[in-house]
């Protein structure tokens, strides 16, 4: 299998984002925005896969039982990222490329994150997110790592961010409900726009399912 490459630089990558949300953009630039905005996406395609077997190996021993996925971020979900949050350029969103392992408890969960704390290994943590110690005002729970990828074989790819989540069956059983109410009842819940009565009622859940 070809692993692709990216074939832009940081600034065409940034134009591109900015061409993709621009109102005044024609159909070529936006034609020309997607072709760049996929090729940038393909390209983290070799560093995930790098990363997710890594975490796949931590995960399960750990827990036996863990489940571990990966996913390229969709390009729909890129420009409402760069709608939302104007200040991102699109050649520093942290999370085009991400792997997430879900093990059984909260015990296994602190294990896994204190494994990759304690780990040496030549790619770079640039930052961490703990949103289980400190979760957010809506109740969403997990731990978030965001490397850097490095590579002596593979510099290519060189300092391409890839983010890592770990989580519990709940944690990501309250993540999953989210996503469903979002698309069956047309809420906004994972971008924090959700109806009052909703997003007190996930808050709720996230405190009581810390609790057990």
């Amino acid at each position: 299998m070809e692993w692709a490459t990216r074939n832009f630089k940081d600034e065409e990558l940034d134009a591109a984002g900015r061409a993709l949300i621009d109102k005044q953009s024609n159909p070529m630039d936006i034609m020309s925005a997607i072709a760049v905005v996929n090729n940038w996406r393909a390209a983290h395609a070799f560093p995930l896969n790098t990363m997710q077997m890594r975490l796949r190996n931590k995960a399960y021993q750990v827990d036996r039982y863990a489940n571990v996925a990966q996913r390229i971020k969709r390009l729909h979900a890129i420009e409402s990222k760069l709608r939302r949050l104007k200040h991102v350029n699109l050649s520093i969103m942290q999370d085009i490329g991400g792997c997430r392992a879900v093990v059984s408890t909260n015990k296994q969960v602190k294990k896994l994150i204190k494994d990759y704390q304690s780990g040496s290994i030549r790619h770079e943590v640039e930052r961490d997110y703990d949103y289980i110690d400190k979760p957010s005002s809506h109740g969403y729970r997990s731990f978030h790592l965001v490397y850097r990828y490095y590579s002596d074989r593979n510099k290519q790819y060189d300092g391409q961010r890839i983010e890592i989540q770990i989580r519990s069956r709940l944690q990501h059983a309250w993540a999953t409900t989210v996503e469903a109410v979002d698309t069956f009842a047309g809420q906004q819940l994972k971008i924090h726009q959700g109806a009052e009565d909703w997003e007190r009622f996930f808050a709720l859940m996230g405190t009581r399912i810390a609790m057990l």
